[in-house]
């Protein structure tokens, strides 16, 4: 078996991302205004007898947004094979977050404009118990990934010769350690809880939080073990011998991938029943302050309520993200 392309590397990566966006949008996208009831739309109140009346208008505009959406992606992406260019795929995927998430942010905020200006007041409860981050990152994995990470780089430094592409190594670096400061705010952040069946709601923002670490395990560990993969087959020569060697690879990867992602989809039923019947965040505000932003992903806990320090980070490692595929794309065209 011989050693796959980095056309064969780009039709395997590009292939994962459309089943992630098409079971996405079959599992939860398609259906999340109905998440939490029929009390509820896209996290905001509404009053009873909605969806028999204004509700079927602005869930057929909601999925029509949706379809949209996945049209102009489909689109891009059949121009990206029927050009044969497939190094512009990261730059499809990067365009992708791009295009979907301030669409969907903005959706959400016109929702809150128009059914949600004011919602209600209602009292907070005091979590009293304390979190502690051993409890949600395991610290032993997260060393021996960033040692793999380190291993990886003075591979590539010492004994990857001079003919070396920085630009995917930088890349996945930035995009695998910038991973651990979300988990550590994702566990620091709090969020307001009702008086009313607070155990319950404290239960459930537990859950959602425990989602979004599985799942940036999952991407951190599938880019941490190609880096080291290619790191070790460019310098150690018994493992440039060795048939499919870099396949191998990505399959080990891969089943990091689907392990977390099975624990995540666990994770989301569990979600999905302690929090049918709670009120969902952003339909209500504290004596204290306004309700936060009501878009929420598939877990239930928007990235927009964690506060300030989270936005920054997303602002700093997405921006990087941007920086790597921007200049990856210039560079293609000199």
């Amino acid at each position: 078996m011989s050693a796959p392309t980095q056309f064969e590397i780009s039709v395997v990566s590009t292939g994962l991302v459309v089943l992630v966006l098409g079971y996405n949008l079959v599992k939860f996208a398609w259906n999340q205004p109905l998440q939490n009831g029929p009390g509820f739309f896209l996290g905001v109140e509404v009053p009873s007898g909605f969806y028999d009346g204004p509700g079927k208008s602005w869930l057929r505009n909601y999925r029509a947004v949706l379809v949209a959406l996945h049209l102009i992606l489909a689109a891009a992406l059949a121009t990206i094979i029927a050009l044969w260019r497939w190094n512009l795929t990261p730059l499809w995927a990067g365009g992708a977050a791009l295009l979907y998430v301030p669409t969907m942010i903005g959706f959400a905020a016109w929702t809150r404009h128009k059914l949600g200006a004011n919602p209600p007041v209602r009292p907070v409860a005091v979590a009293l118990e304390s979190r502690h981050l051993r409890d949600y990152i395991s610290w032993p994995l997260e060393t021996l990934s960033v040692a793999l990470i380190g291993c990886s780089w003075w591979l590539l430094l010492s004994h990857g010769g001079k003919r070396i592409g920085w630009l995917d190594p930088l890349g996945m670096t930035w995009c695998a350690l910038g991973l651990l400061p979300a988990k550590i705010l994702a566990v620091r952040c709090s969020f307001p809880i009702p008086a009313e069946r607070a155990e319950e709601h404290y239960q459930y923002q537990d859950v959602c939080r425990r989602i979004w670490i599985r799942a940036w395990s999952a991407v951190g560990w599938f880019l941490t073990i190609i880096l080291f993969g290619g790191a070790l087959r460019r310098a150690w020569s018994p493992a440039r011998r060795v048939p499919g060697f870099q396949w191998l690879i990505i399959g080990i990867a891969l089943v990091f991938v689907i392990y977390y992602m099975i624990l995540v989809r666990r994770a989301m039923r569990l979600a999905s029943t302690l929090g049918r019947n709670l009120l969902p965040p952003g339909s209500w505000a504290t004596p204290f302050s306004r309700a936060p932003f009501p878009w929420t992903c598939a877990s239930q806990t928007s990235w927009t309520e964690m506060g300030l320090p989270y936005l920054i980070w997303f602002a700093i490692w997405f921006g990087g993200i941007l920086v790597f595929i921007v200049y990856s794309l210039s560079k293609s065209r000199l």
